[in-house]
């Protein structure tokens, strides 16, 4: 199978896509603001990562590669499931971060 440059640009839309979307219907109440929803620097500062980088790979117009790892780290701090920033349509009561995959 050819992975092309488009199948990456496809993946890292949707990755950015969700990780905005859970955002705002994520699982883990202490780190949400009075509004209901996790702001990019608050995930970011829960997550040792920059805000710039969360900023990128939400961003529309900006290709930001991500580890499997990273995704991990924001899984866990949404405590949302993984498999969740992979999803062609998100869900809005998304199932719960389980550390024993």
């Amino acid at each position: 199978m050819n992975y092309t440059d488009e199948d990456k640009r496809s993946l890292l839309k949707l990755i950015g896509k969700n990780v905005d979307y859970y955002r705002y219907h994520c699982n883990n109440a202490k780190i949400m603001n009075d509004k209901g929803f996790v702001t990019i620097e608050k995930l970011a500062e829960e997550i040792n990562s920059s805000s710039n980088m969360l900023y990128n790979l939400t961003a529309e117009n900006v290709e930001q590669g991500v580890s499997i790892v990273f995704l991990d780290k924001l899984a866990r701090a949404l405590d949302i499931s993984l498999h969740c920033f992979f999803l062609d349509t998100p869900i809005q009561n998304p199932p719960k971060y389980k550390e024993n995959l």
